[in-house]
């Protein structure tokens, strides 16, 4: 769709949206049947919100009123709220489009706060949703969304992309499904991004029955790979470095540190355990061959979810294992593998909650 004279791919369910909202406007006229009718929704709708209440006032609007709410005064107002959507969108694809000039041969930076729409452009310019109802193409971006979510909002917080396009079509502050910027360390989302690829080769392997349109999905599928690893590497999370700052300190290496006193140690808000654990957390380093064995349990896992050959709380127990054990730097102390956990939360919340999606479906047939 164009938007204040840029061309915005926001998804294939909010282009059929778009459209026909579009097609409604011209023209438009609203009878006397048509104000009826958005009165008695509207009276409708403010009954709704009195529920609780024991005071049952009741709900009128005057013909006045309903004549306003129909008058070109009121679409003015409208005008005015889509004209602020429009600059939001404009400004978020002008970011999108410096961003570009990262790698003009990476199309993920041309959209690395919404990954999802790079997927979901491509089914739709292929003609893959053509002959779905609109719930069935929801569905489908839904989960690509879903999916994406975790390289999302890591990407809109470092390159300040701002918007998270959701299926619906609309923008707001990015909330990227579940991510938490502020806990999630650099494991889990090395984690998540093997889980998301192998998600994505699913969701290929169980819906695009095409196979040019597959290896051309699957081909996005590696970019998509390299693109997120990129990005990860050297990076922490805001919990990691000050893990790393409070290993530092307690190391010696800030002498007079107000986190050395009793006083900046309760300010701090955590328990003596907890900091405990979150010093050695922050003194855990990882060769080259700790990272390759990682990835690769963490692939050999995601592999045995796809095929169904671990059952599901098998699988997600040994992901936690793997995760802790590697990011503890095998520790075995209680406190410290607890406090892994802690900050692992919304990646397995988010990771399951897209896979539960994948693995309700049944596969395609050949």
């Amino acid at each position: 769709m164009t938007i204040g004279g840029c061309s915005i791919f926001m998804g294939a369910y909010a282009e059929r949206m778009y459209g026909r909202m579009a097609q409604g406007k011209n023209g438009m006229q609203i009878s006397e049947k048509r104000q009826q009718e958005m009165t008695a929704r509207i009276a409708e709708a403010a009954a709704g919100l009195r529920e609780g209440r024991t005071d049952r006032d009741s709900v009128s609007v005057s013909k006045e009123g309903r004549a306003w709410l129909c008058s070109e005064a009121a679409l003015e107002n409208m005008k005015d709220v889509e004209t602020l959507f429009s600059n939001m969108y404009v400004e978020n694809a002008q970011r999108q489009e410096e961003l570009q000039q990262t790698d003009p041969d990476d199309p993920f930076w041309g959209n690395t706060g919404n990954q999802w729409l790079i997927f979901s452009q491509k089914l739709s310019d292929s003609g893959f949703y053509e002959n779905m109802s609109d719930q069935e193409v929801k569905a489908m971006e839904h989960v690509l969304g879903r999916i994406t979510g975790g390289m999302d909002g890591l990407s809109s917080v470092l390159y300040k992309t701002g918007l998270s396009f959701h299926v619906h079509g609309e923008a707001e502050e990015n909330d990227a499904a579940g991510f938490n910027y502020l806990k999630e360390t650099s494991g889990t989302l090395s984690l998540d991004l093997e889980s998301s690829v192998a998600a994505l080769q699913y969701f290929s392997e169980t819906y695009i029955s095409d196979e040019k349109l597959e290896e051309e999905f699957r081909g996005l599928i590696d970019q998509y790979e390299l693109h997120n690893s990129r990005i990860l590497e050297g990076y922490q999370s805001p919990s990691e470095k000050m893990q790393a700052f409070t290993a530092d300190v307690y190391a010696g290496k800030y002498q007079g540190s107000a986190l050395l006193h009793r006083y900046g140690q309760a300010a701090a808000g955590r328990s003596v355990e907890e900091r405990e654990a979150g010093t050695y957390l922050g003194s855990v380093t990882h060769t080259d061959q700790e990272k390759e064995n990682f990835k690769k349990e963490s692939v050999l896992l995601f592999e045995q979810l796809k095929q169904g050959v671990s059952d599901w709380n098998t699988v997600w127990k040994r992901l936690e294992k793997t995760l802790v054990d590697y990011t503890s730097g095998n520790s075995q102390k209680e406190s410290v593998r607890k406090e892994v956990m802690n900050q692992a939360a919304s990646g397995f919340d988010r990771m399951q909650s897209y896979w539960s999606l994948l693995l309700g479906n049944g596969k395609k047939e050949r």
